[in-house]
């Protein structure tokens, strides 16, 4: 009798141990579920920050072109013209290092037309001189005095001035701090209105920065314009 109570408790302790393991396996699958389910509630945000800067460089092209029958006379002419820009930029205040110009671009219009009755000068040449320099207040003043200095001069020349802001790397860091403060506000604010709380950063990517000009009337100052997204888990 006592023999076959020993298989009996035996079996009786494996099987509670059955049960119990069971029991734990189970708790443990209910909460990894709801871990895991809790994993899949995130919140995406994005965070915007832009920043007026003064542009810190300029390239001042003055294009023209010039006509003629004779090329020798026609390269001539480009080459005086060109010293006379050269010279106006000098009295403006700008030097041979901020200055450059190339080979003049030369076209034979007979080579174009079959019929060349009709062409007045048989040549054309066009030349662009670049100016590369940082002083904005010296651009601003030559530009009206020498195209209406260059009209006088018989040079009929097509002044653009580019501004352009080279201090990105400068601001990049401040700007993306804040764009990532922008964007847990944001995601602050949508886990307050949903009675939740913000947890862990799960992904975050950075949008290109972008350099514009603040508006067609004032080239010389950019706006500099980042965007940051952001997913939070949500607890």
């Amino acid at each position: 009798m006592k023999g076959s109570q020993i298989p009996f408790k035996k079996n009786y302790i494996l099987g509670t141990s059955i049960v119990l393991a069971a029991f734990v396996l189970g708790l443990m699958l209910v909460w990894t579920v709801k871990t895991l389910k809790s994993f899949d509630d995130t919140v995406t945000v994005r965070g915007l920050c832009e920043k007026e800067v003064p542009a810190d460089r300029v390239v001042y092209r003055l294009s023209y072109s010039e006509k003629n029958n004779d090329l020798a006379a026609l390269r001539q002419t480009i080459a005086a013209n060109n010293k006379t820009i050269v010279k106006l930029l000098h009295d403006a205040g700008f030097e041979d290092s901020e200055i450059s110009y190339g080979a003049a671009s030369y076209s034979d219009e007979y080579n174009s037309w079959s019929d060349v009755s009709h062409i007045a000068y048989r040549y054309e040449a066009s030349q662009t001189v670049t100016v590369i320099t940082s002083k904005m207040d010296l651009i601003k003043k030559a530009q009206n005095s020498i195209e209406s200095a260059l009209i006088n001069n018989n040079i009929l020349a097509n002044g653009y001035a580019d501004y352009q802001y080279l201090g990105l790397n400068d601001i990049k860091p401040s700007m993306i701090a804040e764009s990532l403060e922008k964007a847990r506000e944001s995601a602050e604010e949508f886990a307050k209105n949903s009675h939740s709380k913000i947890g862990k950063m799960r992904t975050a990517s950075q949008g290109y920065f972008e350099i514009e000009d603040l508006d067609e009337h004032n080239p010389q100052v950019k706006k500099v314009r980042v965007v940051t997204t952001v997913e939070y888990y949500l607890k």
